[in-house]
């Protein structure tokens, strides 16, 4: 604690995207921001990473354990997504939950495709470079793709802090498991050279699969010996398809129908339990000089912190409970943050519907005293994405009690 607190106002936010959203339109012109602002990525809800931006789809990688398939999206061919970098910049300006600037939402490439992939490498780094110039939103990609010095180069010029994150899983059965995809010994040569060129890459351990632990162990130690600046750790998720591929690729996924062989079934995607597994390579890494980090969210955060020695709060709130949170040097928990209660008034009755007659900060809470408490809350549940805007803005989670 101590120091000047940091001032959060979602007003002051949504004033500048209304100010950047027109300045960028009327530069445009109408006919493409009509194009722009009648795109997907101008109405989609945030995912807990931030606003995810397909700067390509579809990948050739075929890696195993890819949910990519189950909804639709090729294996066979990559390509481009069709907006242009000032487009997809005015795309998000025209998407109600999205919030532009340093405490804006994060903005994270790479859900529907290989963003680094050959076909489409130049339409990912035109968007950084846009984004960066128009938004200054913090920004992350993660990739399995070798990446070259110039490509390297060229992400270190942006000046907005940008994240990426290196995809590793295995070093011994990548060929089987990851059969279309460079070699982890080529992603750890990656993780040297963004490094070298003045980025603080991470190695992004997702999946942790089942089986292959001791792969898991040893990722981590070759992750600090390249350069990695952490290393992000997710659990698996699975499909009848996925587990069906990765049995075919040599993985026991004896353990992973007993934990969710009764849930799984086609299109669903269910998340296998891997605490004990996280713990584990959490420990092992910390051993090996490496800032562990239990989500990407997180992963971005600590960027911003490492590129402008600014420490703010990750906006997806993982600090809120200890269980997610890995005490990383941002330390989140101990940052003084300043809100108008007022201010919080405003936004949950213009965008919640709901009227507080009070507004009280309780740890990383904001509670909205009201009079009719289950009526607020079911507001606050139908209106989820909303509410995820405000506790963006205010980096404290909503919560509802009788006034």
């Amino acid at each position: 604690m101590g120091g000047v607190p940091l001032r959060l106002s979602l007003k002051e936010l949504l004033y500048e995207r209304v100010r950047l959203r027109d300045e960028l339109a009327s530069k445009l012109g109408h006919e493409r921001a009509s194009r722009a602002c009648g795109d997907y990525h101008a109405r989609k809800p945030p995912v807990h990473c931030g606003a995810t931006v397909h700067s390509v789809l579809g990948c050739t990688f075929r890696c195993a354990y890819c949910y990519l398939p189950d909804m639709g999206v090729s294996f066979a061919r990559a390509q481009p997504y069709g907006l242009s970098g000032e487009e997809m910049a005015l795309a998000l300006l025209c998407n109600p939950f999205f919030l532009p600037g340093p405490l804006g939402t994060y903005v994270a490439f790479g859900s529907l495709g290989e963003p680094l992939h050959e076909a489409g490498a130049a339409r990912t780094l035109e968007y950084a470079e846009a984004f960066s110039r128009l938004l200054r939103n913090p920004m992350q990609l993660s990739t399995k793709a070798a990446v070259s010095e110039q490509v390297a180069a060229r992400l270190a010029k942006v000046e907005a802090p940008l994240n990426p994150l290196v995809t590793i899983v295995t070093l011994r059965a990548s060929a089987a498991i990851e059969p279309g995809a460079p070699s982890p010994w080529e992603r750890l040569e990656s993780v040297r050279l963004l490094r070298r060129a003045g980025l603080y890459p991470m190695v992004f351990l997702r999946p942790l699969i089942p089986g292959l632990e001791e792969d898991a162990l040893e990722v981590v130690r070759e992750a600090k010996r390249y350069g990695a600046a952490a290393v992000v750790l997710g659990g698996l998720r699975v499909t009848p398809s996925v587990v069906a591929r990765l049995k075919a690729a040599g993985v026991d996924v004896s353990s992973v129908l007993s934990e969710v062989g009764g849930r799984l079934r086609e299109g669903v995607q269910v998340s296998v339990p891997s605490r004990a597994l996280k713990e584990a390579v959490a420990e092992e890494a910390r051993r090996a000089g490496l800032v562990p980090l239990y989500s990407a969210c997180c992963a971005n955060t600590l960027n911003v912190y490492l590129k402008t020695g600014r420490r703010v709060p990750c906006p997806g709130l993982d600090f809120v409970d200890e269980r997610f949170c890995a005490r990383c040097p941002v330390n989140c928990r101990a940052i003084e943050v300043e809100v108008d209660p007022e201010e919080v008034k405003w936004a949950a009755k213009e965008l919640l519907g709901v009227e507080a007659v009070a507004v009280e900060e309780r740890g990383f809470e904001l509670v909205l005293r009201v009079s009719d408490p289950r009526g607020a809350l079911n507001r606050l549940k139908r209106r989820a994405a909303h509410r995820a805007l405000i506790e963006t803005a205010f980096r404290r989670r909503l919560r509802v009690e009788s006034a």
